[in-house]
């Protein structure tokens, strides 16, 4: 903390003390904590109605206590299970902040229907139990003000106001300057707001920015899903505390942790004719078996420790799973009830438990083409060359960034080329990597991509001599993206590219049949007069990709439609790339961190073009059946199944002529 700051948090302290005087006589209580025992009284429906007590959850004051005007912490991140009271020690600290040091706040909850509740539920009986409600009024005396400062989303008083907003509100994000920043259940709305104005987080955040490090943000959730969870990024992004507690046998400290069943410690049950008899934990260090009961004194002894280095020092993050939840609350018996229940929904059982009991992010196992079956697709040809059935040829490319520094993972470009046959068969005819700068069109990486397209003469050929040209190219865009559209400018049926994970139709668009009626596999979209960029729905064709891959070649007849093959002289690492990502339930698809997925990205970008380019066939289908007469009927009933026979059909003629 700078040396302004230190100055400018006494100053505050000074002048909020001689406020505060006005209404009462004693000096502001410094730490929430204490404040929370001298003032907070639960209603009779919370676990332990009457007054607040730090005892009943010890690991509660440490995060209050950060979010005094005297603590140097300016922004914490609590991930956590269920029944544990930390919204309730949240609640603490926005009633501090009314009563003891009042400042400008902003509470945000997940949804519109979290933050009705809990205005109505929790923050109604806190403004009550402080004895605030006399001292919520409006503020301001102009004609247009409201008429009065006790409003469901806004709760005005002497110095300050607490504003209440949902994530997915913009509107309420965009209040005025805020001290304190309160984000409950954060892991709940969607990341990025409905109006295209980025992530909520970000725009709320902004509205602390003018307080610097006297600011005050907590962060608040049960996590979703690993390596997606918002509430997971801010805990990683602090120092990871876990809370330790002694063993009431031994004394040795150690964290409540779930374990397998294969370890010796962990939480432990004993079954007698199927149900459950006894539940208890069992020491790391000494191996005794401790009951729930003993809860109590191992919270009260219970310390946090860091186990990480936050991105900086102002920063704290704090994980508790329920095992923890204190001794009239959740138990370890029914703690253990809930898993067994877990283990029998099948579908989402251990995801819900993960999340709401063990307080951590769930790890999504995606579903995947085994490896050993692709590999068998390779087929009797050899790469750059076109086999029987191919009817055009595609490129996709896909441009890294990479790095000079790590010859692993150099600056490149990532090529296939694919050929498209009848009933939607694809064939890879070469797959090449061009390893070079790619901040010039012409130079480097993509200098060597221009010259062996001019060597092959853009084109490959079958073992009789005839040549297939590549007919429709897209490039990936996302990165570098104005030096692809120079290089795709100067090539002929070359297009930049753009990936969405689900492509949703505009207003004026036709949703595909494929899906959804608002759902699009891809879109043109004219840039410039030389550029039309193509937006593509990358779930849709990693979908396709997947599910053609565990298709199995026969050894004769017809072969399954969509079957993918590739040439024998393919390495097993092509195919560990073509598989990387996992599919996840929701549709999703997602690239577990070491692993390359050049192969897959590329794919998709031949399919899409392929679609592009039969597109473009479809159009002049349909214009030759309208110029012979053809009803509008009949024109309509023109597919791509009928273009890939017309294909075919004129590419049997040329080949007998």
């Amino acid at each position: 903390m700078s040396a302004f700051d230190v100055v400018a948090r006494k100053q505050d302290l000074d002048f909020f003390r001689v406020l505060n005087n006005l209404r009462r006589t004693e000096r502001p209580l410094e730490k929430i904590s204490e404040f929370a025992e001298s003032n907070r009284i639960l209603p009779t429906n919370t676990p332990f109605p009457g007054f607040w007590s730090n005892d009943k959850t010890p690991y509660t004051i440490e995060p209050m206590d950060n979010m005094a005007p005297s603590s140097v912490v300016v922004h914490q991140a609590t991930m956590k299970g269920a029944q544990l009271g930390m919204t309730a020690a949240m609640e603490n600290c926005i009633g501090y902040y009314m009563k003891e040091f009042p400042v400008e706040q902003l509470y945000i909850s997940g949804t519109e229907e979290l933050l009705r509740n809990w205005s109505g539920k929790r923050l109604d009986p806190l403004i009550d139990s402080i004895e605030m409600r006399d001292k919520i009024f409006r503020q301001s005396s102009g004609k247009q003000s409201a008429k009065t400062g006790d409003r469901t989303f806004s709760k005005e008083y002497i110095g300050g106001t607490l504003n209440m907003s949902s994530a997915q509100a913009p509107s309420g994000l965009r209040m005025d300057s805020k001290r304190c920043l309160w984000r409950d259940e954060i892991d709940s709305a969607p990341l990025q707001l409905r109006t295209g104005e980025g992530n909520w987080l970000s725009v709320s955040y902004a509205r602390t920015n003018a307080y610097g490090n006297r600011k005050k943000i907590w962060d608040n959730s049960t996590p979703t899903v690993e390596g997606l969870s918002p509430i997971e990024t801010e805990y990683l992004n602090g120092d990871c505390r876990k809370f330790f507690v002694p063993c009431p046998f031994c004394g040795e400290h150690q964290i409540l942790e779930w374990t397998s069943e294969d370890d010796v410690h962990g939480l432990k049950a004993e079954m007698d004719s199927g149900y459950i008899s006894r539940v208890y934990y069992v020491c790391k260090h000494c191996k005794s078996r401790m009951e729930n009961h003993h809860k109590t004194v191992m919270l009260l002894n219970g310390q946090w420790r860091a186990t990480a280095r936050a991105i900086n020092p102002n920063r704290r993050s704090y994980q508790l799973s329920s095992l923890y939840s204190p001794v009239g609350m959740l138990d370890w018996r029914e703690l253990y009830e809930k898993y067994l229940e877990a283990q029998r929904d099948e579908e989402d059982g251990m995801r819900s438990f993960t999340n709401l009991y063990l307080g951590k992010p769930f790890k999504e196992i995606g579903a995947r083409p085994k490896i050993d079956n692709v590999i068998e697709l390779r087929s009797g040809y050899r790469s750059e060359t076109v086999p029987e059935g191919v009817l055009f040829i595609t490129a996709g490319i896909d441009v890294q960034k990479g790095s000079k520094k790590n010859p692993k993972n150099p600056p490149r470009l990532e090529m296939e080329i694919c050929g498209h046959g009848a009933r939607y068969r694809t064939w890879s005819i070469c797959y090449r990597r061009f390893e070079g700068e790619v901040d010039d069109p012409n130079a480097g990486a993509w200098e060597m991509l221009k010259e062996y397209m001019e060597k092959n003469e853009y084109g490959f050929k079958r073992r009789d001599g005839r040549k297939f040209n590549v007919e429709y190219i897209l490039i990936d865009s996302g990165y570098n993206t104005h030096v692809v559209y120079d290089f795709c400018a100067g090539w002929n049926g070359t297009h930049p590219s753009k990936g969405y994970g689900v492509l949703k139709k505009r207003k004026a668009e036709k949703g595909d049949e494929v899906g959804p009626l608002d759902f699009k596999k891809y879109r043109k979209v004219k840039v410039s007069e030389d550029t039309i960029l193509h937006e593509i729905s990358t779930n849709f064709y990693k979908t396709t990709v997947y599910r053609n891959l565990v298709k199995v070649r026969k050894d004769e007849g017809l072969q399954p439609a969509g079957l993918c093959e590739f040439p024998t002289d393919y390495k097993d690492s092509y195919f560990k790339m073509l598989t990387a990502e996992e599919k996840w339930r929701d549709g999703s698809f997602h690239c577990p961190q070491g692993r390359r997925n050049e192969a897959l990205d590329v794919r998709v970008l031949n399919l899409c073009a392929g679609h592009a380019y039969l597109d473009s066939k479809l159009a002049s289908l349909k214009k030759w059946y309208k110029d012979q007469g053809s009803t509008d009927a009949q024109i309509e009933m023109v597919n791509h199944k009928m273009v890939l026979g017309w294909i075919e059909s004129k590419t049997k003629v040329a080949e007998k002529k």
